[in-house]
């Protein structure tokens, strides 16, 4: 997923468990981005890595993937460089489970403009290295699973639709 930008958080009223797990979800949606965008900034900073992949359950196999991609830009000395123009947009959230053992599937929609640069190495007139700068976007679907400490994290996730160059996702929420 790619500036910030979650859909508006609903509003949780404690005679409606349902919108304050979607609260909470929109919530999480949000530290999950943040905490990607800090990690792919400086993979090699084993905390930020270390903290994204905290956002994941134990036996996330997308967990371990994603931990892995830092692993292969920190290898390469690739970076991330944030653009204000990457967003996404919670399109929904659907509650499957309650607490205390909650369990919601969003779908997200992101755009990531972010382009990847060589952190390590110049091209001979000292400018820097773009390794990617093909923007694009993606929608996933993400399997949000509560824990004992009433924190939700990622069980799992499966992109449903990406593409390149063009921007399919909905607009930008306002405010974001």
């Amino acid at each position: 997923m790619t500036s910030s930008g979650a859909a508006s958080t609903p509003s949780a009223s404690p005679a409606d468990p349902a919108a304050e797990v979607r609260a909470a979800v929109t919530l999480a949606e949000k530290r999950y981005f943040d905490a990607y965008r800090a990690a792919g900034a400086d993979p090699s900073d084993s905390a930020l890595v270390t903290a994204l992949r905290s956002l994941y359950t134990d036996q996330s196999v997308v967990g371990d993937n994603v931990r892995g991609r830092m692993a292969f830009f920190a290898q390469h000395g690739y970076v991330v460089r944030p653009d204000p123009a990457s967003y996404y947009v919670i399109e929904s959230i659907t509650v499957n489970a309650l607490p205390p053992t909650g369990r919601a599937v969003s779908v997200d929609c992101g755009w990531d403009t972010d382009p990847v640069i060589d952190g390590v190495h110049r091209a001979p007139d000292g400018r820097e290295i773009t390794v990617n700068n093909t923007p694009g976007g993606g929608r996933t679907r993400t399997t949000w699973l509560e824990q004992a400490d009433g924190s939700w994290k990622i069980g799992d996730a499966l992109v449903l639709d990406s593409w390149e160059g063009v921007n399919r996702c909905p607009a930008r929420p306002g405010g974001s």
